[in-house]
């Protein structure tokens, strides 16, 4: 990507709906910035122009041990990287292959990382993974899969994402097969490992209660939707006294 393209895309980006400020993209050597840059692109649907960006950091590697009290880690970059250039391949080409690959790049990557993952789920990864198996009719393999995902995870109680996918996409599964006495039972299940909040303790509940099991998957479906809290519990604010 020479200089021309990369200011374009910073431009493009900085003047955008929801604009970024440059002082946080404009940097080409730091690659952070073209991750910030390319993913930003994609979310404004420069799909194209976000591929080209981000392929300029797939074989970075991040520092594993980077742990900011603000902003993404090092590693965080880079499984998002990963994550959309697979959504982008699988948009673009439909290219089964390519996109397992990346999203099985951004899934080994967050398992290894031990700090907290504060931008999204650890478990997405895994469970676009199988949204795409079934896409392309291996449902089945895909099923087997959150099986083993669940055996993995067996005794890991209390917030799980892994665990908390798995039971949702069996959930769907049985919803699109027309059981929805059963979904809402695995949807249920599911919540045990979702961070709620007193509000979706009050959603889940009203779920819990609706007569009509068509209803009550809707209404699971719909909690599915809101992120209560974070999965991963930000860090207390550090409020320095030197200035």
């Amino acid at each position: 990507m020479n200089e021309q393209e990369w200011l374009a895309c910073v431009n493009h980006v900085a003047g955008g709906e929801y604009p970024i400020p440059r002082g946080m993209i404009s940097n080409y050597n730091d690659w952070r910035c073209r991750s910030t840059v390319g993913r930003a692109l994609y979310w404004m649907d420069e799909v194209e122009a976000a591929m080209r960006v981000l392929a300029t950091v797939l074989d970075v590697e991040p520092d594993m041990e980077d742990a900011p009290e603000m902003g993404l880690s090092e590693a965080e970059h880079k499984v998002l990287c990963l994550r959309d250039v697979a959504e982008i391949v699988w948009k673009l080409a439909h290219n089964e292959d390519a996109a397992l690959n990346y999203l099985g790049q951004a899934y080994e990557l967050s398992r290894a990382y031990k700090h907290p993952f504060r931008s999204a789920s650890r478990g997405e990864m895994f469970y676009r993974r199988l949204a795409i198996l079934r896409d392309v009719g291996k449902e089945e393999q895909a099923m087997q899969e959150a099986a083993v995902m669940l055996d993995m995870e067996a005794g890991n109680d209390g917030i799980n994402p892994y665990r908390y996918f798995a039971y949702k996409f069996l959930a769907e599964h049985e919803h699109n097969n027309g059981d929805d006495a059963k979904a809402s039972q695995l949807f249920a299940e599911a919540f045990k490992y979702y961070p709620v909040s007193a509000a979706g303790e009050r959603d889940l509940a009203k779920a819990a209660a609706a007569a009509d099991p068509a209803e009550r998957y809707k209404a699971y479906a719909f909690c599915s939707t809101i992120q209560y809290k974070p999965w991963e519990e930000l860090p207390p604010a550090i409020i320095r006294r030197d200035l």
